[in-house]
């Protein structure tokens, strides 16, 4: 099933994201801030992983293989997606921002960027594949300015790791430090 919302919302991103908190039980992680432990484990954001699971049912969309194709309006000479959203200036303005939400209009840019041979692929193993390379080359270049799903995280940590989160993790650590019961309650393992 496609989540045909996305929340932006600052409020709403951390809860998404303090799922993974699971981290810090793994010896040395517990001190780490949030970003860097998704470093040291190789991981990705939740955030980016939507993107990715998004950009995988729009190709099973794109080939038919899930029965949603409807649901887009594709180009007739390429694979880019053409916005459905309506200019009329009799739609309400809340309308056409709650309308940007939805999975068909979030999805579009960052189709449109991939390149052709990604969304030509000819299976979903393929489009995987294709899309973890043309991933790795972007970033192996540096090419990361744009609409790519991964620019997702950047996004996300700048709005979970601010200065203010990175002072009071810093006093938590110290904190459960002096207090290895508590940490232990909590299951935040400082082991290094």
């Amino acid at each position: 099933m496609i989540p045909s919302l996305s929340s932006h919302m600052v409020h709403s991103v951390k809860p998404q994201e303090t799922v993974q908190e699971g981290q810090m039980m793994i010896d040395g992680m517990g001190h780490l801030p949030y970003s860097e432990r998704l470093g040291h484990l190789q991981l990705t954001t939740l955030a980016e992983r939507r993107f990715r699971g998004d950009l995988i049912e729009t190709f099973k969309a794109y080939r038919d293989m899930n029965g949603l194709r409807h649901i887009f309006k594709f180009s007739n000479h390429r694979s880019n997606i053409v916005s459905c959203l309506k200019t009329s200036n009799s739609i309400p303005n809340n309308v056409k921002k709650l309308h940007r939400r939805f999975f068909t209009e979030r999805i579009r840019e960052i189709w449109n960027k991939l390149p052709s041979y990604v969304r030509e692929s000819d299976s979903v193993i393929n489009f995987k594949c294709n899309l973890e390379n043309f991933k790795s080359m972007c970033l192996r270049e540096g090419i990361s300015s744009g609409a790519f799903y991964w620019n997702v995280s950047h996004e996300v940590l700048s709005k979970i790791e601010t200065p203010a989160y990175l002072i009071s993790r810093s006093k938590q650590v110290e904190f459960l430090r002096a207090n290895p019961f508590l940490a232990k309650k909590n299951y935040f393992n400082l082991r290094y």
